[in-house]
C-alpha cells in the first residue's frame, strides 16, 4: 500500500453516536430491576404466613417458581 492509499483513508467514526452507553446503562438497570424483584417481595411472606397460618414450606414454592421462572425464561 502506498502513501497516497493511506492518506486517502481516515478512521472510522462511530456509528452509535454515543447511545451505546445509554443503552448499557438501560440493561444494567432492567437487569438489576428484574433480579432484584424476587428478592424484595420476599418481606411479604411473612404477613402472608401470618394471614393464611402457612408454614415457610408452603410459601416457598412461589418466590421458587418465581426464579425459575426468571432464569429458564431467557
Amino acid at each position: 500500500m502506498s502513501q497516497g492509499e493511506a492518506a486517502g483513508r481516515s478512521t472510522a467514526k462511530p456509528q452509535d453516536q454515543g447511545w451505546a452507553w445509554m443503552v448499557l446503562l438501560a440493561a444494567v438497570l432492567l437487569q438489576g430491576m428484574t433480579l432484584g424483584f424476587p428478592c424484595c417481595i420476599g418481606v411479604f411472606f411473612t404477613d402472608l404466613q401470618h394471614e393464611f397460618q402457612a408454614s415457610n414450606s408452603q410459601t416457598s414454592w412461589f418466590p421458587s417458581i418465581m426464579v425459575a421462572v426468571l432464569h429458564g425464561g431467557g
